[in-house]
Order: structure tokens, then C-alpha cells, then sequence
């Protein structure tokens, strides 16, 4: 087996999980991953998805050990922030190096077809 078929593989069992089934629930971890800590109307902004639908993605990522949500007072009032764990830092990071590792593969296989 291939470096890219063994990337590949993984990277499917990785998307098999509920957490990453779903590309909302999946774009919200990568910006989590960026950003590190978003306000929930940051995410909301951001996903442009319903209140109801946020919630309930980002419920199943806390539920996943991925994220965690808590309250922060602030001048406003009281905001939900949402920061990613080191658990969901490392689901992400490889993620992100399986798509990087399929792509240069992917040029690899082109380069030797033309």
C-alpha cells in the first residue's frame, strides 16, 4: 500500500467519524483550528447557519471531546465562546496533513502522466 492510499484510507475513517460526517461541523473545527477560540456569533457569521443548526453541530463536537463551550461575562452581556481542545487540535492537524500528503501525491501521479 502506498503512502497515498494508506493517507487516504486513514482519511476516510477519520470523516466516518459523526463529528466530521458533516462539512458544517467540519469548517467549523478548521476555523477553530485557525482561530483558535471563536464567540458563538463569530461561528454564526462565519457558517452563515441557522442558530438552531449551529447549536446543535457545535453539541455534537463538545459531545466528541473536540470543542468546548462555556459563558464569558462581558460589557454586552453574557457571550458563549467557543474554544477547539487539544483533542480536536489533532484530529484537525491531521486531517490537514492527509489532504496536504494526498495533494502532493496528486501532483506526483500528474507529473508522471504528461
Amino acid at each position: 500500500m502506498s503512502s497515498g492510499e494508506k493517507d487516504l484510507k486513514e482519511l476516510m475513517e477519520l470523516l466516518n467519524n459523526k463529528a466530521f460526517s458533516n462539512s458544517a461541523r467540519l469548517g467549523i473545527m478548521i476555523a477553530l483550528y485557525y482561530e483558535n477560540r471563536m464567540s458563538f456569533t463569530e461561528l454564526l457569521n462565519f457558517s452563515s447557519l441557522p442558530k438552531s443548526s449551529l447549536s446543535f453541530h457545535l453539541q455534537v463536537l463538545e459531545d466528541e471531546g473536540f470543542i468546548k463551550t462555556y459563558k464569558v461575562f462581558s460589557i454586552g452581556g453574557i457571550r458563549t465562546e467557543i474554544k477547539i481542545t487539544d483533542n480536536g487540535k489533532q484530529i484537525i492537524k491531521k486531517y490537514l496533513s492527509y489532504i496536504k500528503n494526498l495533494k502532493e501525491e496528486n501532483k506526483k501521479i500528474g507529473k508522471f502522466l504528461n
